[in-house]
């Protein structure tokens, strides 16, 4: 069970020890600093983070009692614990947190250098609870990096599919998850998943939809397909591929059909077995037919594949004089992609004079929910006000690393048109995008998956 007293960096055990004599509010802001990867964020994912963790009676004397023997032993001190706040804690507030937590709207998209989370202490004598806090709130740069880097990969191929397709129908399906497997646990799964369907709604990660009905109100968001992997196109071995081919056509008569096809040669399946023997059954299939290389480069895979089936299966020249298969038949890609291996494909497609739309979808697992940081887009949680003996008073670094410089003051979100500004807050506070999502315990705001969706949408 997770346990909120001990849910912080150890060095924050002593820092109520620390501040200031007199101090008794503690404000602190969270943004993404100059110099990340990418120019916005997607913010999205607080609200699984208040619901699972802070909302409600969330400190007990169990925990309590718990975290103090932890602690001594932890420091070889019992002195470090600040068990005055905790008991003030549990007996005034029944166990609740009094702290005031703002946020910007989920799903909406934020330049960086742009304040987007605000945390204050709501009682005078928890001003330490803010920051401890940190270290909780800070792992929202999880979701809002995946959704960050699949919006960009979103952009990127609507950009192909204005410039080679007559359509941009399938772009909610272009990039689908499977990264399951791939993340460090169940749990990351569903954040990051999740995340990524903010964006698209094909998914092979079932964690991702049942994090977002059970936290964001959900129905089930997302889609797959009958799909093989290489222990089913195996199964009769390398002379028995075209039955384990022919069967599956059988057994799907309809629909969409994704069926991996490099167990041996790649290349003579497509023209053998696809292109040739089952040919007819294919394209009399009242559905698509999606061939999935696995394996070898993925640019001139990719490429050399579209040839086969453009000559085995017919293709068509659309009004933007690019080329196009046969409705019946596309292809996916999905080992080992990253944003710049996508661009390479399409790009090359592109080249190649091949439309976008012939890839049906670009399968991203590892390159999609794991291979992502903290560090990706810069995310920091400063402390930028706090109140000493009755007065407010500016907090701020200004290190010899000027992107590393933290901002001043009680800050609110300004937004002009398109454009964001960070601000102070008492001049712009009545016209601040940031709301009250947390207070005291209780949640303020409880987005639905549909408006976080909304609120991304490109």
């Amino acid at each position: 069970m997770f346990n909120i007293v001990t849910g912080t960096d150890s060095y924050k055990f002593g820092h109520w020890n620390q501040y200031p004599i007199g101090t008794t509010n503690v404000y602190s802001y969270w943004e993404a600093r100059t110099g990340a990867t990418y120019s916005y964020t997607v913010f999205v994912g607080l609200q699984y983070l208040l619901k699972e963790y802070l909302v409600g009676n969330v400190v007990t004397r169990e925990k309590i009692e718990t975290a103090a023997s932890l602690a001594a032993k932890h420091f070889s001190n019992d002195k470090i614990f600040n068990r005055a706040m905790w008991e003030h804690i549990l007996n005034e507030h029944g166990g609740r947190l009094p702290v005031r937590i703002k946020a910007v709207p989920e799903g909406s998209v934020i330049p960086v250098s742009n304040v987007m989370m605000t945390v204050e202490n709501t009682d005078p004598l928890c001003f330490p609870l803010t920051n401890h806090l940190e270290t909780l709130l800070s792992q929202v740069w999880y979701p809002c990096t995946v959704a960050t880097l699949s919006r960009k990969v979103k952009e990127m191929i609507k950009k192909f599919l204005e410039q080679t397709a007559e359509s941009e129908a399938g772009l909610p399906f272009m990039l689908h998850d499977f990264g399951y497997r791939g993340v460090s646990s169940v749990e990351s799964a569903g954040i990051g998943g999740m995340a990524n369907l903010v964006n698209f709604m094909g998914t092979d990660t079932v964690r991702a939809i049942e994090f977002a009905m059970q936290y964001y109100h959900a129905d089930v968001c997302a889609y797959s397909v009958p799909a093989t992997e290489h222990s089913v196109m195996t199964a009769l071995g390398p002379d028995g591929e075209a039955k384990v081919f022919e069967q599956l056509i059988d057994n799907y008569p309809k629909g969409i059909l994704s069926v991996v096809s490099d167990s041996y040669d790649i290349f003579r399946a497509c023209s053998d077995i696809i292109g040739t023997k089952l040919k007819d059954k294919i394209l009399a299939r009242d559905g698509v037919f999606v061939v999935r290389p696995d394996s070898g480069d993925p640019v001139s895979t990719v490429l050399r594949i579209l040839d086969i089936l453009g000559e085995k299966m017919g293709k068509t020249v659309n009004s933007k004089g690019f080329k196009v298969l046969n409705p019946k038949v596309r292809v996916l890609w999905g080992d080992g992609l990253e944003y710049d291996k996508i661009y390479d494909i399409f790009h090359a497609m592109k080249n190649a004079e091949w439309s976008a739309e012939n890839v049906a979808t670009c399968g991203m697992g590892g390159g999609l929910l794991q291979k992502v940081n903290r560090d990706t887009n810069r995310f920091a949680f400063k402390c930028s006000a706090q109140k000493q003996n009755g007065v407010w008073h500016d907090i701020y670094k200004d290190p010899t690393d000027k992107s590393k410089a933290s901002k001043k003051g009680k800050l609110a979100l300004y937004k002009t048109g398109e454009t964001y500004h960070t601000v102070t807050a008492s001049e712009f506070n009545d016209q601040d995008v940031m709301m009250t999502v947390f207070e005291d315990g209780e949640l303020k705001k409880d987005w639905t998956f549909d408006e976080v969706r909304k609120n991304a949408a490109l």
